[in-house]
């Protein structure tokens, strides 16, 4: 059994192929997806570096603050004990987090404050930078040796040779801030997500109209109800669908024609059989049976009067000539054989013989223009039927028609 076009398209639907809509979906999630990432490795680093930024110019004016309120306290260099420099710092920096550390010109630590060891996770050529520097500073370094990221920060007491050195691990500095990386990362992903849902709507819309026109056209069938699609979507779909809609109504036009030719084409073969049909039974029956009468009437004559006979005879051979001439003209119409031979001028030239004999009141005049050729079989036999056709009219319809002109022009 055959599959229709519908139950084709129907099949494709059902079956496991990948959606337009899904394509462009998953086309579009690589790029997105690359995006955020890159994005969120930019924001990633440019936060941290302007994290790290404040961070050391807040610690570095933090550790300057320290270091001139101790040198407007006592020698600190008598203050041996971590008392002493835990009484002289703000509230705002004595923690668990912050550990401050007073050296003298050498390095070694005179005092610190906090909760720690006590020794400096700085090593010893960055701790030499800070003293010779002799200004305040700050710097994101390695411990050592638990190797953990800290912001060490200097500041030389105004007016005596000590320095005071601030740590701070970079880690927990940066804990309230990662909160807001998160934040920023999710609101990326979110975007993508709510981007891949305008795109599906935006992609459906199109794709929904595209099947609802494929739709249309596996039914658009000869024979079926059409009803012109409403022109709606982007430019390129509405264009589509109004080219779609000018082809079916095309189509329908066509074979409204092609019905319609069909009916006409029934219609002149029933003339035509008609006519063939009142022509043998008008002319040729009828010369038949006056063949017959007369060869009745030769056969009961001969005897009798021979010279009467012989009268009956030439009667019969002009009866028979005129039949065989009757029969030829019948024969020409159905199937023109002097196409094949002689070709389509010396046929339109019969034809216009033929016209003038049955009406010798018309002067029917005929002629060729241009290099004649032959043409193609079917092409000829067109036109002999059009100008037979026509002629034929005259004849019919134009019986006080004294003049006609047939015109042939080979370009």
């Amino acid at each position: 059994m055959s599959e229709s076009t519908g139950e084709k398209v129907l099949r494709v639907k059902q079956g496991g192929t990948t959606t337009l809509r899904a394509q462009l979906v998953w086309a579009s999630l690589f790029p997105l997806a690359t995006f955020v990432l890159l994005s969120a490795l930019v924001a990633t680093v440019a936060f941290r570096q302007l994290t790290l930024t404040l961070v050391l110019q807040r610690d570095t004016a933090r550790v300057q603050a320290v270091a001139d309120d101790l040198a407007l306290t006592s020698a600190p260099t008598q203050t041996s004990d971590n008392e002493g420099l835990s009484a002289s710092i703000k509230p705002e920096l004595s923690g668990a987090d912050i550990q401050l550390f007073l050296i003298d010109q050498n390095g070694n630590v005179i005092s610190h404050s906090g909760s720690g060891s006590g020794q400096l996770a700085l090593n010893s050529q960055e701790l030499g930078g800070f003293i010779q520097g002799q200004k305040p500073a700050s710097h994101l370094t390695q411990t050592f040796p638990a190797e953990e990221e800290i912001i060490a920060s200097y500041a030389p007491l105004p007016g005596r040779l000590e320095g005071l050195i601030m740590e701070e691990l970079w880690s927990l500095v940066m804990a309230p801030a990662s909160f807001y990386q998160l934040i920023l990362i999710g609101l990326l992903v979110l975007g993508t997500v709510f981007s891949l849902y305008m795109l599906s709507l935006s992609v459906g819309r199109v794709t929904g109209s595209i099947a609802k026109l494929a739709e249309n056209a596996a039914n658009a069938v000869p024979g079926s109800l059409f009803h012109p699609m409403a022109e709606q979507g982007p430019l390129e779909l509405r264009l589509l669908i109004k080219a779609f809609n000018k082809m079916v109504v095309q189509l329908a036009e066509q074979q409204s024609s092609q019905r319609q030719y069909a009916h006409k084409a029934l219609l002149s073969q029933e003339e035509e059989r008609q006519r063939l049909s009142h022509e043998l039974h008008d002319g040729t029956m009828q010369d038949l049976v006056g063949l017959v009468q007369r060869v009745e009437l030769c056969r009961s004559e001969m005897d009798l009067d021979p010279l009467l006979a012989r009268r009956r005879l030439d009667e019969l051979q002009g009866l028979l000539e005129q039949t065989m001439g009757d029969v030829r003209r019948i024969s020409n119409a159905l199937r023109p054989s002097i196409l094949e031979d002689l070709g389509l001028p010396a046929g339109l030239q019969t034809l216009c013989n033929d016209l003038q004999q049955q009406m010798p009141a018309v002067h029917c005049q005929f002629m060729v223009t241009g290099e004649e050729r032959r043409l193609a079989p079917d092409l000829e036999l067109a036109v002999f039927r059009v100008v037979q056709e026509a002629l034929g009219n005259i004849r019919k319809h134009a019986r006080s028609a004294t003049h006609v002109e047939v015109q042939m022009e080979f370009h």
